[in-house]
Order: C-alpha cells, then sequence, then structure tokens
C-alpha cells in the first residue's frame, strides 16, 4: 500500500458511496461530482490498494473480496473523523442555521410533526426543516450518508447502525362506515372474514398487520389496495368495506368522515414507533440535541405511550 499522503477523507466517502449505490453514476450524483471526478477518484483508491476494487457486471459494480474487507472499516473512519469534527464546536440551538433532515411515513408527519416542528422552532429559530417520506430500504444508507439526521417510523433497523429511541406504542383499530349495515362494535373473526377490506402499502411500515391477519382462519384477502392511508376514510364510507389503521388515523377518520371504529377480534402487536439516529463513534451534538427535542417534544402527545395504559374505550366511537 502507498503512503498515507495518498489519501484524503474524500477518496473514503468517494469508496463508501460507489460501494453502496454499485453505480459511478448514481455516486456523482449523491457526492455533487462530476462521473469524470468519482472514475478518477476510483483509479487512485485502485492504486493504493493494489485491487480492482469493483468490477463490471449486469447487476453494476460488484465489490470485490478487497472491497468487501475495506466497507466497514471505511465506514468507522468517516463516522469517527465526522464526529471528531463536529464535536469540537459547541451546538448552540439558539444561534443554529443548520437544516435539520427528518425522513418520515404519511401517518408521522399527520400525527407527530407538529409538535416536533413546535419544539425545534422554540429552541432553534433560525434552523431548518426538511422531511422526505420513508424509505425503509434506503434508510441506513442515508443516514450513514448523512443526507438524513434521524426517522420516525415503526420497522427497526441495525442495531449495529441505528440507535433507536422508543417513542410510543401505536395500537390499531378497525373502521368501517358508520351505517355498515353487519359489523358492531366488537366483530368476530368469522365476520370480518366475509367481509371486504381495505389494505395499505406495506412500505409504510406496517407489514405485521398483514401477516396477523393471514393466520387467522377464513379469507381475510384484501379486495381494495391503496398506496397510503390519505382516503382510507372516504373509501370505506362509499363502500361495505373496513380497513385496519393505527388508532389515532381512525380517531381522525371519525372526526372528518362518515365512519366509526371497532374493536377488533385478535391479538394484534402495537407498532412500536422509534426514532432512528445513526449510531457514531463519537455523538454528534446537533443529532443528540435533536434526539432530546423530538422525544421530549412527544411526551406532550394525547395518547398514552405504553400499551398497557389504554383499555377498550379508547377503541370504538
Amino acid at each position: 500500500m502507498d503512503t498515507t499522503d495518498s489519501y484524503d477523507m474524500n477518496l473514503l466517502r468517494t469508496f463508501v458511496v460507489v460501494y453502496e449505490t454499485r453505480s459511478v453514476t448514481q455516486a456523482a450524483h449523491v457526492l455533487y461530482l462530476s462521473q469524470p471526478s468519482v472514475s478518477y477518484a476510483l483509479g487512485k483508491l485502485r492504486k493504493l490498494f493494489a485491487d480492482p476494487l469493483f468490477l463490471r457486471s449486469r447487476a453494476g459494480l460488484e465489490p470485490t473480496p478487497v472491497a468487501e474487507s475495506l466497507y466497514p472499516r471505511m465506514i468507522q473512519a468517516i463516522q469517527l473523523m465526522d464526529s471528531v469534527v463536529q464535536s469540537a464546536t459547541e451546538f448552540r440551538a439558539a444561534e443554529t442555521t443548520r437544516t435539520f433532515r427528518l425522513m418520515m411515513t404519511d401517518l408521522a408527519l399527520m400525527a407527530l410533526f407538529s409538535f416536533v416542528v413546535k419544539a425545534i422552532q422554540e429552541q432553534a429559530p433560525l434552523a431548518k426543516i426538511e422531511v422526505t417520506l420513508l424509505d425503509v430500504a434506503q434508510l441506513e444508507d442515508q443516514l450513514r450518508r448523512n443526507e438524513i439526521d434521524g426517522a420516525i417510523a415503526v420497522p427497526s433497523f441495525s442495531p449495529d447502525v441505528v440507535v433507536r429511541d422508543h417513542l410510543m406504542d401505536m395500537p390499531y383499530v378497525g373502521v368501517c362506515a358508520a351505517s355498515h349495515p353487519r359489523l358492531s362494535a366488537a366483530p368476530t373473526v368469522p365476520e370480518l372474514a366475509v367481509e371486504q377490506r381495505v389494505v395499505v402499502s406495506g412500505a409504510l411500515g406496517h407489514q405485521h398487520v398483514e401477516q396477523t391477519l393471514g393466520r387467522l382462519p377464513g379469507d381475510h384477502e384484501s379486495s381494495i389496495a391503496l398506496p397510503n392511508y390519505s382516503v382510507v376514510d372516504e373509501t370505506i364510507a362509499a363502500t361495505e368495506s373496513y380497513c385496519v389503521v393505527p388508532l389515532f388515523l381512525g380517531d381522525m377518520f371519525v372526526k372528518r368522515s362518515p365512519v366509526r371504529k371497532f374493536i377488533l377480534p385478535f391479538t394484534l402487536e402495537p407498532g412500536h414507533v422509534g426514532l432512528h439516529t445513526l449510531r457514531r463513534v463519537a455523538p454528534s451534538p446537533s443529532v443528540e440535541w435533536l434526539r432530546e427535542i423530538i422525544t421530549e417534544a412527544l411526551t406532550a402527545y394525547p395518547y398514552p405511550q405504553h400499551i398497557e395504559d389504554y383499555d377498550n374505550s379508547w377503541f370504538t366511537s
């Protein structure tokens, strides 16, 4: 290997992004560099490690065994240097003009974002906030690349990569049209099995709902599939179908549409909502502040934080 004068942190970042994207073109886009600049950096890295590092295939660039062994150490080195630089400067919330980048589902935006943004703006009035919709497949990579600071979501991620702060348990409830002729406030499993059901995309992190329904006796196949929850209430109000939704959303639907809630006749694990941030060798002062602000702000959320604090009165209209 060449001397340490032959590399800098930008080369390490280039390696990591090429490894994660498997593409010089996509890496250039992520790094805001030209493709020739990324190719030049790869050339220096190949010379430095005396290895091709990436080989072309139909699926894109495939890492060599040397690249596979380098990747986790490169990630650790970048995180360490980023943390050292960030911790060298005291974070002052009242003065920061930093942009905080969060990833959330449409549900989290509807239910929780107002609490989060209010708390951030009260203590960091000059800060900016950007929110993107949850992408479960990209979350860990975007945290590693510092493209987002945190995500509020139900799914769990690798504890080696992500720090998870529990925010709340989110129970589920059934919803149907207020005039539904057959479903009572507490229907049975066989009664639900013969009804039409609306299902919402599993990409939002609620796959366990479908998994639970799939284990029940009877036919619980969905008849209507939607990409998100935005028109669920209008859909069930116009049909004799039902949907399983988070409790707060059921309450929201009851207020704005002619629908009602009912108790589910089976045990369904609540959604465990968490705040996900990058696990760092040395903490980032600004991200640690953000963690504290979000967890504290959501203590004002008007629902119990733990599932054992709910009773049946929460689940009927």
